[in-house]
């Protein structure tokens, strides 16, 4: 419905802001609300942990779908600060949810591949969940929370996201800064998943919210590849030296979480839900490569300030 009211909470992030873009060509009302970065005429500033200031902003911009990819995404902080963290990606998740659900409003809710444990892959929507990092439960809890508000919303299920976005901390834009310097970077091997384009992955949710459905969905990119795979296939696509990617085995590479060593995400249900295509990463990344200029453009007349 062009006449729908949405509100995206994290709207300067990398997930949050291609929602943003992706519904505001649709014709749709988008207010896009974030933490990091002051008040602009494009961006209302909110605390998702503030549950007063959350009710305040749902009762003044009156959406009729809330989407929230707002999170802390350090995997390894969380593991570091689970109380601080948990603050923002479970209690203010669940300040949004109980807000949205009591004005009557759908929500979308962003959560990960890291809720499996990483024992099989390919895993479906009702496998069960079985996180093996701090990050991985936060997304669970709220999973649970959300399916608990009713079955109108929706929960978006995703995997190494990547895009172009203000601070470049995605996977895909630090091999882009670090070997467009000549610095070397070190990955782990012997991980699978499915990385994910943000810009495709906002084609697709926009077309499921339109289609009016709740439950889970995986939207993940449409292939299942190693994570050093998919770091020399990014170089390559920025005409970068692959032979700076250094792999070294998984269990060698020391991090303070676990990481799921197969966490692919079987995308049946949601081909079967909507008609958009789902990209693999040679079309991802030559859209990407392409789509620079018009970002630049975007951010420039866009800028988000940060606080």
């Amino acid at each position: 419905m062009s006449d729908e009211r949405i509100l995206v909470v994290g709207g300067t992030g990398l997930v949050g802001n291609a929602l943003v873009r992706g519904w505001t060509r649709r014709g749709k009302t988008v207010t896009a609300a974030t933490y990091h970065c002051r008040q602009t005429a494009a961006f209302r500033q909110l605390d998702m942990q503030d549950a007063d200031a959350v009710k305040k902003l749902i009762g003044e911009v009156a959406p009729t779908l809330v989407a929230l990819p707002a999170a802390n995404p350090f995997v390894d902080y969380c593991e570091l600060h689970p109380e601080e963290t948990r603050k923002v990606n479970v209690d203010g998740s669940i300040n949004v949810i109980k807000a949205a659900s009591a004005r009557g409003a759908r929500v979308i809710f962003f959560s990960s591949d890291y809720v499996f444990d990483g024992g099989k892959g390919d895993y479906h929507e009702d496998d069960r969940v079985n996180p093996l990092n701090e990050y991985g439960r936060q997304k669970a809890e709220v999973e649970a929370a959300i399916a608990k508000a009713g079955p109108r919303h929706l929960v978006i299920r995703t995997s190494g996201a990547y895009g172009w976005q203000w601070e470049p901390k995605n996977f895909v834009l630090q091999i882009r800064s670090k070997l467009s310097k000549g610095e070397a970077m070190t990955i782990a091997e012997g991980i699978r998943y499915n990385p994910t384009y943000t810009e495709n992955l906002a084609d697709i949710v926009c077309a499921l919210a339109d289609s009016g459905q709740g439950g889970i969905f995986h939207v993940v990119g449409g292939e299942r590849i190693a994570r050093i795979e998919f770091a020399r296939a990014a170089a390559k696509a920025f005409g970068l030296d692959d032979r700076l990617i250094k792999g070294v085995p998984a269990d060698q590479f020391k991090a303070p979480a676990l990481r799921p060593k197969e966490s692919s995400l079987n995308t049946a249900k949601i081909r079967a839900a909507v008609n958009v295509p789902i990209w693999g990463v040679k079309e991802s990344l030559r859209h990407m490569v392409s789509f620079e200029p018009a970002w630049k453009e975007y951010a420039e007349k866009t800028p988000a300030e940060k606080i």
